[in-house]
Formats: structure tokens, C-alpha cells, sequence
């Protein structure tokens, strides 16, 4: 078993270094690249014939695979040297020969020997450039849809991540992206109305798993499930979350990142941990209503302010731990009245918890005095 490139090595070395040229040289050349290519289909046929072993015929081809992958991207890297300089005009026609006659062979071998072919294997830089018009131009397309049907800026934005062409590295890998960006444009196209979670479904069902949607889909559906009022309907919403995703047709078991998750798996383990959490709420909520606290309500001498302001130290200083300052205007919204007030809206709250008057500051402060100067003296 030789290895079979020696005359394109050759032939790139001879142009490296060659300084004048024939007038038919660049004829000859293209002959010879010809023959060359004859010569190497017919070497590679009798080759899987006479190896008679999948494993051996592999990890020949792989090898040649790689190796031409290599002598392309060193052509590819020479001729764009040679284009700074208009008079290697010569040069650069037969480099493109060359080049051109390695993609030929490179095509053909996956073609010919698709079952050992490593489409994991890196693509040559000259086959991306290629492919990248077209799927740019389908990148544009979308974007273009997502404009015309007023979609998030957020999702546009993730979307040219996602798909970002500079992370295209094997035949695999081009595979994906060309197929996806044609088959997300025309899904857009035959939907009439869209929203930002059809969006993501749409990209999680081609098998997409890059980070930035995981992130994307999860405030997303965070924030709808915020939205909702009651307890009832966030559980309620995340229920129907989980059945989208756990419903949602695949169009390929292929994942665009093969070493990444499933975004699938990862949102539906999101869910699951939201939907426990809210169901733990629920349940102490009813145990809650059972022992009569939920209702309870207290009369402060505080006014709405003074109180917002009391209440906001404790969360700054982590006497209160909530994750969000709405449960704040949503407790005290609940449970406490003020001289001046015998009802507090959650509105009234949450502007108080914003605006701190000093008046109101020093009036709590006084009171927090007191309170210091009361343990101090009694405990």
C-alpha cells in the first residue's frame, strides 16, 4: 500500500519554487493533473478490491482523505499568496487546476466510497467557500423573514450565532448547515403567523444544540411563565411547554454539535425542576391557607414608602432571601395596611420599593434605632 499524492506534492512544490515557465506550460500542466486523476481513481478502485476489508479499506482511505484535505488547504493558502502579485497570473491559473483536480478526486472518493468515508473529517477550506454564498444567502433569507414578521431582535441575533458559518469544520458539519438553513427558510415561508417559541422548536427539530439557543429558549419561556398571574396558569404553562417539546417531530437524529446535549433533553429537565418547584409553591400555599396565615394582614405605623424602604433592607442585608423584588410587592400587597392605608396595591408597592424619599428614610432609621437600643438594652 504507497501512498498516492506524491505527484500533487511535487507538482505544488514545483510551483512554490518554479520561476519561469514554458509557454504551454500551463496546458501540460492541466494534462498531466488529468492523467494524474485517472491514474488515482483507478489505484483507489483496485485498491478497495484487493484490501477486501472494511476496517483496512477505512483507515487507508481516511488516511489519503486527511491527507488531501491537507494539499488542499496548503494550495488554497499559496494561491491567495500568489493573488497579491498580478504578475503570477500563470502560477495562480495552475494552482486552481490543481485545486480544482483534488476537489474532482475528493468528490469522487465520497461518492464512489461512501461508507468509509470520514465525514467527520475536516473539509477542505476551498469547498466551504464554495458552499458559503448559498448558505449565507439562506442565512439572509431568514433573518429577512424574521424582520417581515416583527420577530424579536434577541432571536435574530441568536440565530446568526447559531448558525455563524465559522464554525462549519467537517463534510458533516457543512452537510448540517446547508440543509438547515434551506429547511428553516422554507418553513417560514409556508407559515402564515409565528412566533418566537415556533422559532425555537423549529431549530431545536433540526437537531441545532448550540448554547446560545439553550439560553435563548430557556429566558423565554421563563419570562412567558412569569407573565402569568396565578399560580394555577404558571403550572399550567409549563405543563403545555413540556408537552411541545416532548411532541416535537425531529427531522434528523443528527445534532449539529455532537459532543453538545440535546437541547430537547435539556429544556425538558428544565421544565421538570420548574414544574416541581412550583408544584412545592402550591402545596405550601394550601397548607398555608389551611392554618389561616395566607390572609393574614398586619397594621403598620410605617407608611407605604417607609414600609417598601424596611422591607428593602431586609432583602439587601439577606434577612429576606427572594429572587425576585416582585414577591416583595406581592407580600406586602398581601399582608400588611397602614394607618393612612387600609388597603396596599401591588403597584403602590413596587413604586414605593423604587423611591426612597429621606424623610422616609430617617423615619425608618429611627425606628431601627430603637430597635437596636431596645435588644441592646433588655437582651
Amino acid at each position: 500500500m504507497n501512498y498516492q499524492f506524491i505527484f500533487f506534492e511535487e507538482h505544488l512544490t514545483s510551483l512554490q519554487t518554479k520561476k519561469t515557465f514554458a509557454k504551454n506550460f500551463a496546458m501540460e500542466s492541466k494534462k498531466n493533473l488529468e492523467r494524474e486523476h485517472s491514474r488515482l481513481t483507478r489505484s483507489f478502485r483496485d485498491m478497495a478490491v484487493e484490501l477486501n476489508n472494511h476496517e483496512k479499506s477505512k483507515a487507508y482511505f481516511n488516511f489519503h482523505q486527511q491527507n488531501l484535505t491537507l494539499l488542499m488547504d496548503k494550495t488554497s493558502t499559496e494561491k491567495k499568496l500568489r493573488e497579491k502579485d498580478p504578475e503570477h497570473k500563470i502560477i495562480i491559473s495552475t494552482l486552481e487546476a490543481l485545486l480544482d483536480i483534488m476537489e474532482e478526486l475528493l468528490i469522487w472518493m465520497k461518492q464512489i466510497f461512501p461508507e468509509i468515508f470520514d465525514y467527520k473529517g475536516r473539509v477542505p477550506i476551498k469547498m466551504i467557500e464554495s458552499e458559503i454564498s448559498e448558505i449565507e444567502n439562506d442565512l439572509n433569507l431568514i433573518i429577512g423573514e424574521f424582520e417581515k414578521k416583527k420577530l424579536d431582535a434577541k432571536l435574530m441575533q441568536v440565530t446568526r450565532s447559531v448558525l455563524d458559518i465559522s464554525q462549519i469544520i467537517s463534510f458533516q458539519d457543512l452537510k448540517f448547515w446547508r440543509e438547515s438553513c434551506y429547511k428553516i427558510h422554507q418553513d417560514l415561508m409556508l407559515l402564515d403567523s409565528i412566533d418566537e417559541f415556533r422559532i425555537i422548536k423549529i431549530l431545536m427539530g433540526l437537531g441545532i444544540n448550540h448554547p446560545d439557543l439553550f439560553f435563548y429558549a430557556k429566558r423565554h419561556i421563563s419570562k412567558e411563565i412569569e407573565h402569568k398571574t396565578t399560580l394555577g396558569e404558571k403550572i399550567s404553562a409549563v405543563c403545555s411547554y413540556r408537552k411541545e417539546i416532548r411532541v416535537l417531530y425531529r427531522e434528523t437524529q443528527m445534532l449539529q454539535f455532537t459532543r453538545k446535549p440535546d437541547i430537547r433533553r435539556t429544556i425538558k429537565k428544565f421544565l421538570r425542576e420548574e414544574l416541581l418547584l412550583l408544584r412545592a409553591m402550591e402545596f405550601v400555599n394550601h397548607e398555608v391557607e389551611e392554618a389561616g396565615i395566607m390572609n393574614a394582614n398586619y397594621k403598620v405605623s410605617f407608611s407605604v414608602k417607609q414600609l417598601a424602604f424596611f422591607v428593602h433592607l431586609q432583602m439587601e442585608t439577606g434577612i429576606i432571601i427572594w429572587q425576585r423584588a416582585k414577591f416583595a410587592h406581592q407580600y406586602i400587597a398581601r399582608h400588611f395596611s397602614t394607618v393612612e392605608r387600609d388597603s396596599i396595591s401591588e403597584k403602590s408597592a413596587r413604586n414605593a420599593h423604587y423611591n426612597h424619599a429621606s424623610e422616609d428614610i430617617k423615619k425608618v432609621i429611627a425606628k431601627l434605632s430603637e430597635m437596636l437600643a431596645l435588644a441592646q438594652e433588655r437582651y
